[in-house]
């Protein structure tokens, strides 16, 4: 879902940290969409009938569904908390992707409040629902960083983003970075797209720079998986690919994660909030936290 764009193929900027002049386009309510399923799934209010339906639809072909959606959402928000705390010393963060979190969610006020004053955040989407909700979002919380901005680029393709001036004229990628790789790397299906994706993110980085990386899995059993999908999705326009674990951490093979590693959500620093390591076996999402060196 690129949307339009101007002539030439221009990345034109959308820039959220003064409101103004940006205006995301409507995001289609006829068709379910995963990341509004997500959302009613970890119990926000940003989804539609259609969503709701859908995601019914999926957790009835594939129960763990829910708990995938929610170890996922406290995932988040433990690791973004992590890699914001003031000892990591960052104060730049890149997202690409097409996850954006409810306005409530602990996540976006806890990056935000322990991330050092003045700390900028920007945000880079090609997905109509993402872009809409990055206003109502990131924008609300604004005044938690120092400057906050969505650019509307093919995630999938971060490399023209990566050489793009409006973004170095807001983060510079000769220090470290906080990158958030949140509704990316499940969002791609092609592998080898895939791999370049993550081989050109890794050597723009600085050393110090943190990676947070989350990946549905493919469940136990992966018929009813892509039954699920393509029934829930309307035939899955949005390139959603869950995969197995040892495929996900394949792709990921170039990274070092801090501990403990690339694993399931529930086994990921657990802190008592959502599904805890005893549901490990039924948890369909994974994540980890990678330092460049």
């Amino acid at each position: 879902m690129s949307g339009d764009k101007p002539p030439g193929g221009a990345l034109p900027p959308w820039d959220l940290s003064l409101g103004r002049g940006w205006q995301p386009p409507d995001p289609p309510a006829e068709m379910p969409h995963p990341l509004r399923m997500w959302d009613y799934m970890v119990g926000g209010k940003d989804n539609f009938q259609v969503d709701r339906d859908a995601a019914e639809l999926a957790m009835r072909h594939a129960p763990n569904v829910l708990l995938a959606a929610r170890a996922g959402e406290a995932f988040i928000v433990r690791a973004l908390q992590w890699i914001a705390e003031p000892g990591h010393g960052l104060d730049q963060f890149l997202h690409l992707g097409c996850y954006i979190p409810k306005l409530s969610s602990p996540s976006v006020t806890g990056l935000a409040r322990a991330s050092r004053p003045g700390s900028r955040f920007v945000f880079v989407t090609d997905d109509q629902v993402s872009a809409a909700h990055a206003r109502a979002v990131l924008g609300a919380r604004a005044r938690g960083f120092g400057q906050v901005h969505a650019l509307w680029a093919e995630f999938r393709d971060p490399g023209p983003v990566l050489a793009n001036p409006w973004l170095h004229a807001r983060l510079d990628l000769s220090r470290p970075v906080g990158l958030i790789l949140l509704g990316m790397l499940d969002f791609i299906a092609d592998e080898d797209r895939l791999a370049r994706a993550l081989a050109e993110l890794k050597g723009a980085l600085a050393p110090g720079s943190l990676v947070v990386m989350l990946h549905l899995l493919e469940g136990s059993d992966p018929t009813n998986t892509e039954r699920a999908l393509k029934e829930s999705l309307a035939g899955n326009p949005f390139q959603y690919t869950p995969r197995p674990l040892e495929a996900v951490r394949g792709l990921l093979s170039d990274f070092e994660f801090v501990e403990p590693g690339f694993v399931r959500c529930t086994a990921w620093r657990p802190d008592g909030t959502g599904p805890g390591p005893e549901l490990e076996d039924r948890c369909a999402v994974a994540g980890g936290v990678a330092i460049i060196r």
